[in-house]
């Protein structure tokens, strides 16, 4: 009995401290993005305390009240509360703001990317906030928005997102529900390049399956013989196809990775692209 009281008082006591820590300002500048006090001193801040207390009674009233606050965007990232819920993993707010109806469409200031985008983007989330996203109205084939920023040479969809991840479920979820295997960004990247660059072969296997261009290079490789002040700024370098990649991989042989890419070796040569 004295260990059980002894524990609710220190949850309590912790629960308390959590609550006085993330009231206490702090400077947003050095703040990451599933950070919940960026919403501190704006109209949102009392929704951001209830969703990250995941208090669906609160997030409720708050929302019923104030329906403009479930969109507001936060300054920093420009993100909004449903982005946050889905780095946090909050099942239960997640599902709360879109019953009361978050847009599942807006896009952050920061990369220019959506919730669905943001969904797709880790090997360790759960695939519940994708599918649901989806059954809310999101665009399976979303593309991030903007200019990209100077450290950024990407522009991803759902579905290169989650093939950069490896996430083969997510990616087969995806296709059966229409996203483009064969998007290509300003920077060449698709779903089939990006997964061959990380060695997940049997998710680019699968695209391949399913309609992926193999014909396309996975990459350029720049000519670093050649000095900056020689080289053609037009020149993107050798392109470097499928099978030039394959090539050069060290899959250590018995493992999956190798398997899977003596399948799409296989699966090449029955396209007569290799003898």
């Amino acid at each position: 009995m004295k260990v059980a009281i002894l524990q609710l008082v220190f949850a309590c006591l912790l629960f308390s401290c959590s609550n006085m820590c993330r009231e206490k300002i702090v400077d947003k500048s050095g703040l990451t993005g599933s950070d919940y006090r960026l919403f501190q001193n704006t109209p949102a801040w009392e929704l951001a305390k209830a969703v990250e207390d995941e208090n669906t009674e609160q997030i409720d009233k708050i929302v019923s009240e104030n329906p403009e606050l479930i969109n507001y965007q936060e300054s920093k990232y420009g993100e909004t509360l449903l982005m946050l819920t889905i780095m946090n993993q909050q099942l239960k707010s997640f599902k709360a703001l879109l019953k009361n109806g978050t847009d599942v469409n807006i896009h952050d200031t920061f990369d220019g990317t959506s919730p669905l985008i943001m969904a797709c983007s880790s090997e360790f989330y759960n695939i519940t906030f994708a599918k649901t996203l989806i059954e809310y109205g999101a665009d399976v084939n979303d593309v991030e928005t903007g200019e990209r920023r100077k450290e950024n040479g990407t522009r991803f969809t759902p579905l290169i997102a989650a093939s950069r991840t490896g996430r083969l479920d997510l990616v087969r979820f995806l296709a059966s529900k229409g996203a483009d295997v064969n998007y290509q960004n300003e920077f060449g990247q698709s779903a089939l390049s990006e997964s061959v660059m990380v060695d997940e072969y049997k998710v680019a296997y699968y695209l391949l399956q399913n309609g992926a261009d193999y014909n396309r290079p996975i990459y350029y490789r720049f000519d670093y013989s050649v000095p900056i002040e020689k080289s053609d700024p037009k020149d993107k370098g050798k392109p470097m196809y499928l099978w030039d990649v394959l090539k050069e991989d060290l899959s250590e042989f018995g493992t999956s990775e190798y398997k899977y890419k003596m399948r799409i070796i296989d699966f090449l040569k029955s396209k007569d692209k290799i003898k």
